[in-house]
């Protein structure tokens, strides 16, 4: 069997269905990252044009259900659709308990990851670990399928070393289970996020199954998703680091015009706001430093990220990043296309 996804971005600005019910606006999502697409970020990401957004990883473990972590996670992004949480585990019976609870809050779509590369995750036999048993992962697919009345996806990695092709024969085995979409980063276990992305593999996927496959890794800006649809063909492009410190690569993307500088730090400044709003004082300081580093990193001015970063309290980084003058901005940016698509 032989089949090509789509060649061109335009053809991501598309809508894509999942049943008759479930729908994408596009196909163009971001990826879930633990501790970073969170509901404050996707929300811009969903602002900005894309199509699809997933939740950090919530793990199936017994007693983190109630966890704050793991409640803020699994959260609705008001207007966001559909709604889709990203679980992770090994044991199938705790995966359906955890997925049933899900649907029961509302969730309308669950991600299973088999992808994720962090040693805190492949230790619990979870992530992309899960890929050296396949006959577990279709065992995993077909009993949450069987169980649920929404679609279920999965995301996973091309195999556990850059030699085999174990992600693939994941997806094969996954599609004839009943999963409706996939999604490949085109990496192994073994490669973390070193080298760079293996659309070729990629490729191969498309090829074997029907079911959607969205591909991932190294999507930093238009020439690399344009690369991207010509090697690998996929149906969709879901984009993660390469969406950090500018949720704008959506909507340039989808054929809009580059916000100039003065817009972005309108937008950082929203993001700030947004993220002590749904964090609270003492996290919020903490979790936006890593975001505005990349806003300003994007921006050629990492010196000013510095400066935030060093600031103690959510008054001080607000105080800060209100008084930051566009044209300093601007003496670090040479124009405004090239520090909006920089790697």
């Amino acid at each position: 069997m032989e089949r090509l996804g789509l060649k061109k971005v335009e053809e991501f600005r598309t809508p894509l269905i999942l049943n008759d019910q479930i729908s994408m606006r596009n196909r163009l999502a971001i990826a879930p990252m633990a501790g970073l697409t969170d509901i404050p970020f996707r929300s811009l990401c969903w602002r900005f044009g894309a199509g699809y957004t997933v939740s950090e990883m919530v793990t199936s473990k017994e007693g983190f259900w109630s966890t704050e972590k793991s409640r803020l996670r699994r959260l609705a992004v008001p207007g966001v659709y559909p709604w889709s949480v990203q679980i992770a585990g090994s044991d199938p019976a705790q995966m359906i308990e955890t997925a049933k609870k899900l649907v029961q809050e509302g969730v309308q779509v669950i991600d299973i990851n088999f992808g994720c590369p962090a040693k805190k995750v492949c230790r619990q036999m979870a992530g992309s670990a899960v890929l050296k048993d396949l006959d577990l992962i279709e065992r995993i697919v077909s009993q949450l399928v069987n169980a649920l009345d929404v679609p279920v996806t999965i995301k996973t990695r091309t195999g556990l070393t850059r030699a085999d092709d174990l992600g693939r024969e994941a997806v094969v085995r996954a599609e004839s289970v009943g999963a409706k979409m996939a999604v490949l980063h085109g990496r192994s276990k073994e490669c973390k996020f070193q080298g760079t992305a293996d659309y070729g593999k990629i490729r191969s996927v498309v090829e074997a199954v029907n079911i959607p496959l969205f591909a991932n890794g190294d999507i930093n800006d238009l020439d690399s998703a344009i690369l991207v649809a010509e090697k690998s063909g996929p149906d969709g492009l879901m984009i993660g680091r390469g969406a950090i410190g500018q949720p704008w690569i959506f909507s340039y993307l989808l054929g809009e015009e580059l916000p100039s500088i003065e817009e972005r730090l309108v937008v950082m400044n929203e993001h700030l706001d947004a993220i002590h709003s749904f964090y609270g004082s003492e996290r919020g300081a903490r979790v936006s430093r890593k975001h505005l580093m990349a806003y300003f990193t994007r921006l050629r001015a990492p010196v000013l990220g510095k400066q935030f970063v060093s600031l103690g309290t959510p008054q001080e980084q607000t105080a800060w990043l209100r008084n930051i003058d566009v044209g300093v901005v601007e003496s670090f940016s040479s124009s405004a296309e090239e520090v909006a698509i920089a790697a």
